[in-house]
């Protein structure tokens, strides 16, 4: 990531308060079973952001903290190279699962560091539990389906609750939750910033 760490479009988000880091793609528990991250990271632990999305987590951590006193975000992604898009397009792009993944063509909001995967620990529990996990390519992962799944009791009222705290601090922070992924946030509308921005390659 040595085109970013000297650019001061970027910030390292690892160091901030309330903010736990959990890459999923720096080892297997994801969805493509693989370490992605390993030969563009190493062991540096850093975790970066572009500087306008990382205003705005600021923001969402002091929300958090009035909401939920002793709650902490989990970061499972932020910025991706668009080589590693790739890959997972590559995995994906045949299969029912293509539409969870950005086209690299185009560019993922990850890509430019102006979206964030982002899930919350209660500081005793570990994880707060959502209903599915990260990188549950499933419709009962989807915001949008919310309502339907816990009709049908497949999602509880307090996996739903959660969500609605995620959901209120990063919102009211300026993030735009994406409809078919409960953990994935973009600092702005994906136009503006594919025409704003440009992809870390």
């Amino acid at each position: 990531m040595k085109q970013v760490e000297n650019n001061p479009d970027f910030v390292d988000i690892s160091k901030y308060p309330h903010v736990y880091i959990d890459l999923r793609y720096a080892g297997i528990n994801n969805f493509m079973g693989v370490d992605l991250y390993g030969p563009i990271y190493g062991s540096s632990g850093k975790v970066f952001l572009h500087k306008d999305a990382a205003v705005k987590l600021r923001k969402a951590v002091k929300f958090l903290e009035k909401q939920k006193p002793g709650w902490s975000f989990l970061i499972f992604d932020a910025l991706r190279p668009r080589s590693v898009q790739w890959l997972m397009w590559d995995k994906v792009k045949d299969t029912p699962q293509r539409k969870y993944v950005a086209n690299p063509a185009i560019g993922s909001p990850h890509n430019y560091g102006m979206a964030l995967d982002i899930g919350l620990t209660d500081g005793k529990h570990g994880e707060v539990d959502m209903g599915t996990g990260f990188d549950s390519f499933t419709p009962i992962a989807e915001p949008r389906l919310e309502k339907k799944y816990l009709k049908m009791g497949k999602l509880t009222k307090q996996q739903e609750a959660n969500r609605l705290v995620l959901r209120r601090v990063m919102t009211k922070a300026g993030f735009l939750q994406l409809s078919h992924e409960w953990w994935h946030y973009n600092a702005l509308p994906e136009p503006e910033i594919r025409k704003k921005y440009k992809i870390v390659e």
